[in-house]
């Protein structure tokens, strides 16, 4: 009988099933407190894929509506939240807030009356041919920047709480929250920093102080705000967030497994040297968790997930391990990289996962010349695959564990893989098979 599986590894996870972060979460919590005081902090959510960021992100949108509560706080902000592409404009991005507040305020009557007009400078820019996917002429989306400051004041004066007034009414909100998933991609031609602190400081001057912004992105999310004004980094509280704990990623399985004898007639459980597989090769990676988890429960047919079932759906042919790879990795390693011998690099640094390598040791194991060594760690910097470290030449190390992880996996023997997770012994039916990463 087919069973409700309970992992999810290709969407954000719900904020009932939301495990972990709570320093991470305490401090948003502040900056909601300050921005509904009237003293604003926006915040940015640094991490590497698959870390949770959005996850966090959606627990946050929760949080700052009220429908979570934590201690005393229960928040009544007006959330809008979207993401940037590659391809999104300054007015683009308008846009899609004007979308999303659209959407929040369509049941509150004295926003509906002025709505049309307010936002009618963006049917003016439209009509006169101002593409919102293409590059606009700067003239235009400064002037866009500058009315929509205006028409963001006004909604704030109209929805956010005044004295005096009841939080039930139309007027009762605390402020207004605006959220960007997948900030990293913004273009050069955005100019997100630029645009972001230019905004928070024409609401100020407007003496609107209910405004804040939540970012997420991977860390590269900082070049792309400092390279369009230095200034903007400022604006920003940085929350970043790192791998679970054992025991949350324990957790993580607790829960889902919970939710999964709810869903299904059928009960399931865990055996302990299952559960201890999925921590070990989680490695604290919230995608890693849900996808091993999710092929373990699929793989499962007596409705005891055990130390076989984690291992052979992680490790065999289409297994979690190449969805996972497919899903974030596999264009790192092959579509960016068209030389073997890159790649080679890439395997002899991920034999210390994220820890920083001296280009010498790197030699030590290279089988090409000099200038070929050379070659590949220009491009890998230079695609961003690898980092260089500040101030010291010839040190490197991966962009995160987590790569580095896939990599070994794809490149390790099953006995040496068995050793570098500390995996006790199996026969050869349930011992990982390697794949190639070439």
């Amino acid at each position: 009988m087919a069973k409700i599986n309970p992992f999810k590894p290709n969407s954000t996870v719900p904020p009932g099933m939301f495990v972990g972060r709570l320093p991470e979460i305490e401090r948003i919590e502040q900056c909601l407190l300050q921005t509904r005081s009237g003293n604003p902090i926006s915040f940015m959510i640094l991490g590497e894929r698959g870390i949770g960021k959005s996850s966090l992100l959606s627990y946050v949108k929760w949080l700052a509506k009220g429908e979570i509560t934590l201690e005393e706080l229960k928040p009544n902000f007006l959330v809008v939240d979207t993401d940037i592409e590659a391809c999104t404009t300054q007015l683009g991005l308008v846009r899609k807030i004007e979308i999303g507040l659209r959407r929040e305020l369509t049941n509150v009557e004295s926003v509906r009356q002025w709505w049309e007009q307010a936002w009618s400078f963006l049917q003016r820019l439209e009509v006169a041919g101002v593409k919102l996917r293409e590059s606009a002429d700067a003239d235009v989306s400064e002037t866009a920047a500058e009315e929509f400051s205006y028409v963001l004041a006004d909604v704030c004066q109209r929805v956010c709480k005044r004295e005096g007034s009841s939080p039930a009414s139309e007027s009762g909100r605390d402020g207004l929250l605006i959220m960007l998933d997948e900030a990293d991609n913004g273009p050069e031609s955005l100019q997100l920093g630029s645009f972001l602190k230019l905004l928070l400081e024409r609401l100020q001057r407007r003496g609107c102080d209910k405004v804040m912004i939540g970012l997420a992105g991977l860390p590269d999310l900082q070049r792309v705000l400092h390279a369009s004004h230095p200034s903007s980094l400022r604006l920003f509280q940085e929350v970043t967030i790192d791998r679970l704990s054992n025991d949350e990623v324990n957790r993580v399985i607790d829960v889902c497994l919970e939710k999964a004898n709810r869903d299904n007639e059928e009960q399931t459980r865990i055996e302990e040297s299952g559960r201890q597989l999925l921590v070990t090769i989680s490695e604290g990676y919230p995608h890693f968790i849900q996808q091993f988890g999710f092929s373990a429960f699929s793989h499962d047919i007596d409705n005891v997930i055990d130390f076989k079932d984690v291992s052979h759906s992680a490790f065999e042919k289409n297994g979690a391990l190449k969805l996972i790879g497919d899903r974030y990795y596999r264009v790192d390693f092959y579509e960016k990289i068209k030389k073997e011998s890159y790649r080679e690099v890439l395997r002899i640094m991920a034999e210390n996962l994220d820890q920083w390598v001296t280009k010498k040791d790197i030699k030590a194991k290279f089988h090409g010349r000099d200038v070929t060594l050379s070659s590949a760690i220009k491009a890998l910097r230079d695609r961003h695959i690898i980092l260089s470290k500040e101030g010291e030449r010839g040190l490197y190390r991966l962009q995160n564990r987590a790569f580095a992880l896939w990599i070994s996996f794809f490149s390790t023997s099953p006995a040496a893989l068995a050793r570098k997770l500390a995996l006790p012994s199996t026969s050869s039916k349930g011992t990982p098979t390697s794949r190639s990463a070439g």
